[in-house]
């Protein structure tokens, strides 16, 4: 596409922020990180309009429209910087709301961008820390070896979350991360090993295997 197509499409996105629902905003959103020439044509006004609906729909988000909005949010510089104090409040609001919904997926995406997204890591309050350490407990045992790695690793640089799992939910991400650790890349099982390290947990056999490192 032409620049002045790409123009069109992000004065469009500008133009309908105001009416989107939660999930055209996580699409909108996560559109923008795949498409780089679009994010390039986006203005301040549209960075600040798009940051206006995240605020506006935080309330009615799902599990899942939080989490890709997260995400999202992670990759866009731009629409990070242009969520204010109070949507970042609302944001964190909706992970205390939503944690008790969140599946092994959105679990791991929304503790991922929390401790990448400082704003929002410091919005956070002891009930949203609270729910999402008790999802993580919930969800650990379906966990796949992406999910496990990605919790492991924000866990690792999160203390107020970290805090907050009990010894049960401890012991069903260990005995998760001893499964998945097989089936896990290299990187993954890097990041399950500085997740372990600083957390103080059983390192599984599979990472103890130096042959991987190879």
């Amino acid at each position: 596409m032409s620049p002045p197509r790409w123009a069109g499409l992000t004065e469009a996105a500008e133009r309908t922020a105001r009416e989107m629902k939660p999930q055209e905003v996580n699409n909108t959103l996560n559109a923008l990180t795949k498409l780089d020439a679009a994010a390039a044509a986006m203005t301040s006004a549209g960075w600040a309009g798009l940051a206006h609906a995240v605020e506006k729909t935080a309330r009615e988000m799902k599990s899942k429209d939080l989490a890709k909005t997260f995400n999202a949010l992670c990759k866009l510089g731009a629409a990070e910087a242009a969520v204010s104090p109070p949507g970042w409040a609302g944001l964190a609001e909706a992970v205390e709301r939503t944690a008790r919904e969140m599946n092994p997926q959105d679990v791991a995406n929304t503790l991922n961008a929390l401790c990448k997204l400082e704003a929002a890591e410091g919005a956070m309050t002891p009930l949203g820390w609270a729910g999402l350490a008790e999802a993580v407990g919930r969800t650990a045992s379906e966990m796949n070896e992406q999910n496990v790695s990605t919790s492991l690793h924000a866990l690792g640089v999160l203390p107020a979350a970290a805090a907050e799992l009990s010894p049960s939910a401890w012991k069903h991400l260990e005995a998760a991360a001893e499964k998945e650790a097989p089936n896990m890349t290299s990187e993954g099982r890097r990041m399950t090993l500085r997740g372990c390290e600083r957390l103080n947990l059983r390192i599984p056999y599979a990472i103890l295997d130096n042959d991987w490192f190879r």
